[in-house]
């Protein structure tokens, strides 16, 4: 992708396929910031005065980081203070720059798109619960005791994707393990549990 389909993608409203139909859809920022927003609540009586803005503190989080790695590659670009997010993706987007430049700065932007992407509309996964991982030997992690292992199996909402294609990957340790060789343990695994 150039840096300007992917700028168009993160700062404007685009045409993108919505399940068998092309539709007009929200810049990614515009959604992240939706979402960073939350709803509102108006009471039982319905006053405004009674409104409250729940945030949602993750997408926060991730607007923020978003917003800094932008404005610092914009900085070390261009040598001058940062604007505001989408200024900076749409300057960058317009300018030509050298071959380095033209890579880091549309890692930049393609990594800010997948951060927003992955958070909006996250991989149905399929969790493993009660599978150790052959790598960590753990089955669960963290204080709250969550599962460790997942599949990626799913092709959309109602269809797998052949076993061939699956991805495993182990949040505890952060290994991953891809296609049929490395996954049998995986498969021997399903079966031995009552899924």
């Amino acid at each position: 992708m150039t840096l300007r389909s992917i700028a168009q993608e993160l700062c404007e409203p685009h045409l993108t396929m919505i399940g068998e139909r092309i539709g007009k859809v929200p810049g990614l920022i515009a959604e992240l910031r939706e979402a960073v927003s939350g709803s509102s609540d108006t009471g039982s009586g319905g006053s405004s005065s009674k409104a409250r803005i729940l945030v949602d503190a993750s997408a926060l989080d991730l607007l923020n980081n978003i917003t800094d790695e932008v404005r610092i590659a914009y900085t070390n670009r261009y040598q001058d203070a940062a604007p505001t997010l989408e200024t900076c993706i749409t300057k960058i987007s317009q300018d030509a720059h050298e071959p380095d430049w033209e890579t880091t700065l549309e890692a930049t932007l393609n990594w800010a798109k997948d951060q927003i992407e992955t958070y909006l509309r996250p991989k149905k996964l399929r969790r493993l619960d009660g599978v150790t991982c052959p790598s960590c030997g753990q089955s669960t992690y963290s204080e709250d005791r969550l599962t460790a292992l997942y599949v990626d199996c799913w092709a959309d909402n109602e269809n797998l994707k052949p076993h061939q294609e699956w991805t495993v990957e182990c949040k505890a340790c952060e290994t991953n393990w891809t296609g049929t060789s490395e996954i049998k343990w995986v498969l021997v695994a399903l079966t031995a549990h009552t899924c």
